[in-house]
């Protein structure tokens, strides 16, 4: 049995046009929640002398006098092997010059110690200023930008411009919604989860060139047929394999969600939606799309 895949594209896209929507008024509103990497501050990794949690070291830091951060801002991850006793904390840069940072910070670390005393071998610290997290955002968003622009460029080559159109159209997609999902969240946008958007482009980009190349081969054998049957006709062929590849994917995902750790959450997490909804797009945005731009109009006798 096959699946009108076509014939519901209406329906698929205005779906996709209400998630669109949804996910930029998100993005406007609330803003994605960005992380040391990329708004500045102090990281952490030191063991304490007695069992610690969560509660108890953000009760001695509110215990801090003149502390110019709220004790709710600190990001704290317990290390797994640490036996509830070595933790990375992770809090905001202070907006002063780099050399009155520094001050502020030793004077943060020796009143922790006093009040929550630690193995001084343990401890392991680094900084990001404001100027360098406002550079890596920067970067990022470059990152993002030319990968979008390269997909273009090797799809409009490998096929014509309306299949690469179609494709990009599609990655669009799949970015804000993926990013209105980390929003809705409140995940941390750190270099993990944009590691994670930027491994949900290829991924999604590859569904989509499996089902491109499906269509390009069958509009040399399907001369007959519509270019809308044809369509439907190609992505019922790679529909299992489009299946299976999610799903062996989303299983290795889950594990790491289960079992590893903080640290790996937001990337896991981003790149678990960011599969699914790739997969999707796959499916019933970018062929759709390439239906709208082409029409019939395709030359089929085209090698």
């Amino acid at each position: 049995m096959k699946f009108d895949f076509m014939g519901y594209r209406h329906t698929f896209l205005m779906g996709s046009g209400v998630l669109i929507l949804l996910s930029v008024l998100l993005l406007i509103g609330k803003g994605l929640n960005y992380g040391i990497d990329f708004k500045g501050g102090n990281i952490i990794n030191l063991r304490f002398l007695e069992t610690m949690d969560e509660t108890r070291i953000r009760q001695v830091f509110a215990r801090i006098p003149n502390l110019y951060f709220k004790p709710e801002q600190l990001i704290i991850q317990a290390v797994a092997a640490g036996g509830g006793k070595e933790f990375i904390i992770q809090y905001p840069a202070p907006a002063v010059d780099e050399k009155e940072t520094s001050e502020v910070h030793s004077s943060i670390m020796r009143q922790l110690k006093e009040k929550a005393p630690y193995e001084e071998e343990s401890l392991s610290m680094s900084n990001i200023g404001p100027t360098l997290g406002a550079e890596m955002k920067r970067q990022g968003i470059r990152a993002a930008v030319f990968s979008v622009i390269g997909i273009l460029l090797y799809l409009a080559w490998r096929f014509e411009f309306y299949s690469g159109a179609g494709a990009v159209l599609a990655l669009v997609h799949d970015l804000i919604i993926t990013l209105g999902f980390v929003t809705i969240l409140g995940v941390e946008f750190d270099v993990t989860v944009l590691a994670a958007v930027l491994t949900m482009l290829g991924y999604s980009v590859n569904d989509t060139i499996v089902v491109f190349d499906r269509i390009r081969e069958n509009r040399r054998i399907m001369r007959e047929q519509s270019f809308t049957a044809l369509i439907n006709e190609s992505i019922n062929s790679t529909l299992g394999r489009t299946i299976n590849t999610s799903l062996t994917t989303l299983f290795t995902l889950l594990a790491l969600l289960l079992v590893g750790g903080a640290s790996i959450k937001g990337f896991a997490t981003t790149l678990t939606f960011g599969i699914a909804i790739g997969t999707y797009s796959s499916i019933f945005v970018a062929s759709p799309i390439l239906l709208y731009l082409t029409g019939e109009r395709l030359d089929r006798k085209r090698r």
